[in-house]
């Protein structure tokens, strides 16, 4: 279970109040921060995990809070950002029960273009996909009330695909930082991936630095329905069914 949730909590990282002001014309959306940029962010995790089996049900009250740092090491002609992600330190809690946490100092390598487009990663556990965990801005310029749709191919973490449609909220200043705010919604496609049954949503607010091309916030709250089969033998089959609620808020600390 700990390595489970350590694998969720690491997709949440790589996968992140305000002074309203206006932004009168559309804005393109790009990673663009400049080679060393260097922001550092907290993130906090908490939900709980319900598994029934055999008809017994087992909760789990997990906590996670973690700090990381993400580092621009280089720009290259064509514009893609060669970027570092580390996390920093971090403490598990199951039921009352902290552990630091297992990937503290992992350092992933990423090599991405300016629209989010992951093209190169290194350092990452290959059963999650960074390409599936950023956001893919538009090409064009965005305004109030624009929004776009994106897809999320399976993975050994979460073998259905996913849809997430994107929406500009407004533009906010965060922390000094003049910001787009962005509400997302995911959703399962599908239910069915073999003896699996998933259902995946998740909604979700994000302020991204348009001008200074970096993530400021984020909040997600996230719930996830899962009913395996297991083969018991002798022609018997048992249900498994697992539902996890979670909420993340991630932002930018000094």
């Amino acid at each position: 279970m700990l390595k489970r949730f350590a694998v969720i909590a690491t997709v949440f990282v790589l996968l992140s109040v305000a002074l309203a002001v206006s932004a009168e014309q559309p804005v393109l959306l790009q990673y663009n921060p400049a080679p060393g940029t260097a922001v550092k962010y907290q993130m906090n995790i908490r939900g709980t995990t319900v598994v029934t089996a055999m008809q017994r049900a087992q909760k789990t009250d997990l906590e996670t809070v973690m700090k990381l740092e993400q580092k621009v090491t280089g720009v290259d002609k064509s514009g893609n950002i060669e970027m570092t992600t580390t996390i920093l330190d971090g403490v598990i809690t199951v039921n009352n029960t902290p552990t630091p946490f297992p990937g503290t100092g992992q350092v992933i390598k990423v090599k991405m273009a300016k629209n989010g487009e992951v093209i190169e990663t290194e350092g990452m556990d290959q059963s999650a996909n960074f390409n599936q965990m950023q956001i893919k801005f538009p090409a064009k310029p965005i305004k109030t009330g624009d929004s776009w749709d994106s897809n999320i191919q399976p993975n050994p973490q979460l073998p259905i695909p996913l849809s997430v449609k994107y929406t500009v909220l407004g533009f906010e200043t965060v922390d000094g930082y003049e910001c787009v705010k962005l509400q997302s919604n995911v959703s399962s496609d599908q239910g069915q991936a073999g003896s699996i049954n998933l259902n995946v949503k998740a909604t979700g607010k994000i302020w991204f630095a348009y001008k200074a091309g970096v993530m400021v916030k984020n909040e997600v709250t996230s719930s996830m329905v899962m009913v395996m089969e297991n083969d018991m033998g002798g022609g018997k089959k048992e249900k498994i069914d697992t539902r996890m609620n979670l909420t993340l808020k991630m932002g930018i600390v000094k």
